[in-house]
């Protein structure tokens, strides 16, 4: 078997091989070559839709940071008229219900209606009992003495 020194390569052949590694080469180069300008078209893209973007903002901050609101001012005599006739209507509510309590400490011997006969009974079942109890205290301490 011969070694690779002993091999003879005939001037065709190497030739031929040569030039297909050149141009496989020179596609390699061309392909990046426009892959490369393709990726620098897209950056160029990209930065455009940023400062596109940019410049957007900018004009939607400044176009809408000067607005200012102003609310007219709000019709309230409905309210105040409503709110007066609703007063006035409790107001006389107030007036028509009962009046306020007054204490009043009284002692009455007779009811104020005098037209009640259970009444008349526990008084004179009261008074009667009561004189009864003087009695037989007045008895039993004349007794004891």
């Amino acid at each position: 078997m011969k070694t690779q020194e002993e091999t003879p390569m005939d001037e065709i052949t190497l030739t031929e091989m040569l030039k297909e590694v050149f141009l496989h080469n020179k596609q390699m180069q061309d392909f990046m070559v426009m892959q490369k300008e393709k990726l620098d078209e897209k950056d160029r893209f990209i930065e455009a839709g940023k400062k596109q973007t940019e410049r957007l903002i900018n004009s939607f901050e400044t176009k809408f940071g000067n607005i200012q609101v102003q609310a007219p001012k709000p019709d309230l005599s409905v309210v105040n008229q409503t709110l007066a006739s609703s007063l006035l209507t409790i107001n006389q509510t107030i007036e028509k219900g009962p009046k306020p309590v007054t204490k009043q400490i009284r002692f009455q011997i007779f009811p104020e209606q005098m037209r009640s006969p259970e009444y008349y009974k526990i008084m004179v079942w009261g008074i009667l009992g009561f004189v009864f109890l003087i009695m037989v205290y007045l008895l039993l301490n004349k007794l004891i003495k």
